[in-house]
């Protein structure tokens, strides 16, 4: 039930002041390219690419907050040479990330919006697959409990609308270590990512 209430309440403060072009929301889907940084000139990453779905809400006309819950499936690799052979651990992370970007529209003429915004992301990670799971004693990840929780990013980007179509493209740089484990290995995720979304308010 305070779901239901919930839902009628944006709803209502949507078509209340949707008119004056302050509010939209609606759902969106993206792809992710993405890969790693560490602190370990022996240990290199591969780019690897994957998807997210999710909903973003905007409030604001020039100056505008854009708060989003994604859904995104997060996968690489972490590679390490050995002589003539390379030895590599892949990672799968299921995540829900949370941005909440600030953003300016410096283009508006009809129903095209070109705009720019910036912001903090938290990631909350809700599965953590390592292949394979059992590594030598050198390699700094022993198992997926290893990897933290939640972490910390920045958000920079720009975005374009046409009519009730809503186009994003970001960089999104890790400020924190996903590492947490006792080996003094230090890693973040940076990532590019474009969306598509639909305003249905």
């Amino acid at each position: 039930m305070k779901k239901i209430i919930f839902v009628l309440l944006v709803m209502a403060l949507g078509s209340g002041i949707k008119a004056q072009g302050v509010f939209c929301l609606g759902p969106k889907i993206g792809y992710n390219s993405n890969t790693l940084t560490d602190n370990r000139d022996s240990i290199t990453s591969s780019i690897k690419n994957s998807f997210q779905v999710g909903a973003f809400m905007r409030l604001g006309s020039k100056v505008y907050f854009q708060p989003e819950a994604n859904y995104q499936v997060v996968s690489g690799s972490l590679n390490k040479s050995l002589g003539s052979t390379v030895q590599s651990q892949n990672y799968t992370l299921k995540t829900i990330k949370i941005p909440a970007l600030i953003g300016i529209k410096l283009f508006h003429k009809g129903g095209v919006n070109l705009r720019v915004m910036a912001g903090p992301a938290f990631t909350y990670i809700i599965d953590k697959k390592l292949d394979p799971s059992i590594m030598d004693d050198l390699w700094p990840i022993q198992s997926a409990s290893d990897l933290k929780n939640s972490t910390w990013s920045v958000q920079a980007g720009a975005g374009l609308d046409v009519l009730f179509v809503t186009l994003d493209i970001r960089y999104e740089a890790g400020v924190e270590n996903m590492y947490g484990g006792h080996s003094g290995f230090d890693v973040k995720n940076n990532m590019f990512n474009i969306s598509l979304g639909v305003k249905l308010l």
